[in-house]
């Protein structure tokens, strides 16, 4: 049996025992606690996680949106991991685990936070 793309993104970012106290009282920080809720559309932004594309899919399986938009281009530290922008392999993972392709959307130049919201905006009012 393979690995599974969770296994593998969980092996890539395994946290090391001496940074482990540290990335936990970051994780804290940032963790508002919310239970997820319906909304009419997902958005997963670009980073050097599959996580994203693998979270966003989970949800989108559980009723929890009725599209999904993946937006992000490349930094130059997640070029090698994926080549064709970070939005692209995301929408092929969800492609690849289920979610229709219809309700898939990639906005593909973003190389920051306020461009994939605003990038990802424009692509909605399209």
């Amino acid at each position: 049996m393979g690995v599974t793309h969770a296994e593998e993104s969980t092996a890539a970012t395994t946290i090391p025992e001496e940074h482990r106290a540290d990335v936990e009282t970051l994780w804290e920080y940032h963790n508002m606690h919310h239970e997820p809720r319906p909304c009419d559309v997902g958005i997963g932004l670009g980073s050097h996680d599959l996580g994203v594309a693998i979270i966003a899919t989970d949800l989108y399986h559980r009723g929890m949106y009725p599209l999904l938009v993946f937006t992000g281009a490349n930094a130059p530290t997640t070029v090698k991991r994926f080549p064709r922008g970070e939005a692209v392999h995301y929408a092929e993972y969800a492609i690849e685990h289920g979610v229709p392709v219809d309700v898939v959307f990639v906005e593909p130049e973003a190389t920051n936070t306020q461009q994939n919201f605003e990038l990802t905006r424009k692509l909605l009012d399209d």
